[in-house]
């Protein structure tokens, strides 16, 4: 990570905002597997947090709805949670100018970004 990376951010919620990335990552990995977690300087000065993992990937049919309060895809249906926790995410992002993204391959792994201006 680059060491003067600042944001203007709410640090509870942003630190709740990247624990729900991680543990996503963590629960969604086989195990063995790596997740990653950078972040480096963004568009126009903002910070980018970008956490990677190596699991199962988000289908197509899922991923337009996967921000959504309370939706869980089938797969993610074997694993313990609620549904709120992407959508807490990028309520997070929002409420602090940014957004959250994501790119996934199914069985490839997903890679999700947040974004938060300077």
């Amino acid at each position: 990570m680059e060491p003067d990376l600042v944001v203007d951010a709410d640090k509870v919620r942003l630190q709740q905002a990247v624990a729900n990335l991680v543990d996503n990552a963590i629960k969604y990995s086989p195990a063995g597997t790596e997740v990653t977690l950078r972040a480096h300087a963004g568009v126009a000065g903002g910070v980018e947090i970008v956490v990677q993992d190596q699991g199962p990937g988000i289908s197509e049919v899922d991923l337009p709805r996967i921000w959504d309060r309370l939706y869980r895809g089938d797969k993610s249906r074997s694993q313990h949670g609620l549904g709120l926790g992407l959508s807490f995410v990028q309520a997070i992002a929002h409420a602090h100018g940014g957004r959250a993204q994501v790119n996934s391959t199914l069985g490839g792994g997903s890679v999700f970004r947040l974004f938060l201006p300077a």
